[in-house]
């Protein structure tokens, strides 16, 4: 028979809607006073609870809010009963936890209502039923389980059939048990040792188990040990009474010993949940306290919920003051930190990067911003995670290692220039005639010593266009005659490799306002690149389209592609594939070629798959 718990301060109509259920074959229990509702469902478990919103308006309210607060009740499904729907009555009801309405017109299609209701938590109990079968049935797979994890229960009960009989039922379940057989006792043994559950017995002499939990939860020790009480006593106001007081459960005597069995499982199941996650918490905690680095976390608003110690120093801010402030109001206006920021990150879906140099009286201070959106799967941002990291240390040795780079290829220009000046001289029979067999080796020597150079080259151009060493020297020129220029300076590397390329313009002249040595540098680059990364007997394409405002020039291949995870970092520093085909490279061609290009106000970028080639494209302005 189902059980429904019925909330109504009129006694008349009750007595109604009671024979009406009884009718039906349904319990109905009447409840008068809506503050005792609470102990009232702990007690009985109805399957549904019908509240009176006409007649307890705020208080139903309160009350929904209470019960589906309590782990022990809030699963029980909550419908109001109105005269009728009022503008913003449904919203109210449903946004503190009500599955629906029904109207007050006690009839046959009044049952009918509270029927369909009630079959929907059986559909859904269905499901429950097969959970609690499998925790109450000794020879399931979960029981055993359970079994396989070893935890230590104290009984407390200064009756012994009750202790023999509770060690029993533990015994089944895997769980080792030990008695004390009054509260002081207890006391003892929780100092010496530790336990997993405590099972505390109510009437006892002396010190009674509510006086008993009371010392327990005061005491750091054994606070957080779970306890579920035992007893005779089965009053509503005993089992709220040891609920409030902290307890995890209540069993009444006699025992169910499946009951027992369940709640002791489920007990310990979450006192283990509740310890992994607390170890989880700690390991947390120990980063966050010492890491290096400053850690914020942020709400939707982007307002401050915690920090570590190393925030307030970096920016030597009043912690006192931080929580709950706007992160933008918080960090010093010198840092240049702004919403941009975040929205860029919540454009691209990842941990971005930012790096921000502070300028103070006597110092300056370098620091990198990674924010990352919390839950990046969803659209709707549910807060932030920023950790800055001072890298000030490091960038000073980036730029000594740099400085060092440059002044280290810069002297090695001197004598590579002569070594190829000196080979070039040998080529020309200014020393006396060569047979075949020596020209060939000295035209290897030479293309490795160009090559050589053009990677100092290189190296030297990045080190000058980061530190802002670069003016640009621009200059009216023929894009088209550069590149003719760059495929001659390049035909005996294309023809070693037997490969095909091809020019195709669709201009005889195009002229661009360009630095002409810079943007030589560019199309060489890309070109040995396609050479380079092309197969022998391969094809290379290089195209020019003029637009109205810019022109775009295209080098396409058919050589190995790019994979997708590749793409991204296509144009970062030190970023090459010459290593993973086995060929020398320094990694700074196409990066430089990109601070090239945009310093020009163009833009460069790749379309490539992995085995099908690459395009590599470039778009300047027009002269």
């Amino acid at each position: 028979m189902n059980i429904l718990l019925l909330a109504k301060d009129s006694k008349v109509i009750a007595e109604e809607i009671k024979e009406l259920f009884l009718n039906a074959s349904y319990n109905l229990i009447t409840l008068e006073k809506i503050e005792d509702g609470i102990g009232e469902v702990r007690l009985k478990k109805p399957n549904l609870i019908l509240v009176d919103f006409d007649s307890f308006k705020e208080e139903g309210l309160e009350f929904a809010k209470l019960l589906k607060q309590d782990p022990f009740v809030r699963d029980i499904k909550l419908v109001s009963l109105m005269q009728e729907e009022k503008s913003g009555d449904l919203e109210k009801i449903m946004g503190v936890g009500f599955s629906g309405y029904v109207v007050k017109k006690f009839d046959t299609s009044f049952i009918s209502k509270i029927d369909n209701y009630l079959n929907k938590i059986k559909c859904n109990d269905e499901t429950n039923e097969k959970f609690l079968n499998t925790v109450l049935s000794v020879d399931d797979q979960e029981l055993k389980n359970e079994k396989n994890k070893w935890h230590k229960v104290l009984i407390v009960d200064d009756n012994s059939i009750n202790v023999d009989l509770l060690k029993e039922i533990l015994e089944q379940i895997g769980k080792t048990a030990k008695a004390a057989y009054n509260a002081k006792q207890a006391f003892e043994m929780l100092e010496a040792e530790s336990f997993d559950l405590i099972l505390l017995d109510i009437m006892m002499p002396e010190i009674n188990g509510f006086e008993a939990i009371k010392h327990l939860k005061k005491n750091p020790k054994t606070s957080r040990i779970p306890v579920i009480f035992v007893s005779a006593l089965n009053e509503t106001t005993d089992i709220v009474k040891g609920l409030d007081l902290g307890s995890y459960g209540y069993i009444t005597k006699p025992y169910n010993i499946e009951e027992v069995k369940a709640r002791i499982i489920n007990t310990l199941r979450i006192k283990d949940v509740q310890q992994e996650l607390e170890t989880e918490k700690n390991k947390l905690d120990l980063i966050f306290k010492f890491s290096a680095d400053a850690i914020l976390m942020l709400n939707a608003s982007f307002e401050i919920v915690s920090f570590n110690k190393k925030f307030w120093e970096f920016f030597d801010i009043d912690f006192t003051s931080v929580n709950g402030q706007n992160v933008f109001s918080v960090i010093p206006a010198e840092v240049n930190f702004n919403e941009n920021f975040i929205i860029e990150s919540l454009k691209v879906k990842k941990s971005i990067k930012k790096e921000v140099i502070v300028e103070a009286d006597k110092y300056s201070k370098c620091y990198e911003f990674n924010c990352s959106k919390i839950n990046p799967s969803v659209d709707e941002a549910e807060g932030y995670v920023f950790v800055i990291r001072d890298i000030t240390d490091s960038k000073e040795i980036e730029k000594q290692k740099e400085t060092f780079v440059a002044t280290l290829t810069h002297d090695l220009k001197t004598p590579i220039r002569a070594e190829m000046r000196a080979l070039e001289l040998l080529l020309k029979g200014s020393f006396g005639s060569l047979n075949q067999d020596q020209i060939s080796i000295l035209k290897d020597t030479l293309y490795s010593s160009k090559y050589m150079f053009k990677m100092i080259e290189n190296l030297l151009a990045t080190y000058k266009y980061e530190h802002g060493k670069i003016t640009l020297k621009k200059e009216k020129a023929d894009i088209l005659n550069l590149i003719k220029n760059i495929c001659a300076e390049l035909k005996y590397l294309i023809s070693d490799k037997n490969q095909e390329l091809s020019l195709v313009f669709e201009d005889e002249s195009i002229f661009l306002d360009i630095d002409i040595m810079e943007i030589t540098r560019v199309m060489m680059n890309l070109l040995t690149n396609s050479i380079n990364y092309t197969q022998e007997g391969g094809k290379i394409v290089v195209t020019i389209k003029k637009h109205p405002d810019n022109i775009l020039l295209s080098f396409k291949d058919n050589g190995r592609g790019i994979s997708a995870c590749e793409m991204p970092y296509l144009f970062d520093k030190y970023k090459s594939n010459a290593k993973k085909f086995r060929q020398v490279g320094t990694g700074l061609g196409l990066y430089l070629s990109k601070q090239i290009v945009e310093l020009h106000n163009g833009v460069i970028w790749a379309e490539s798959a992995e085995g099908e080639g690459s395009v590599f494209n470039v778009k300047l302005p027009v002269y």
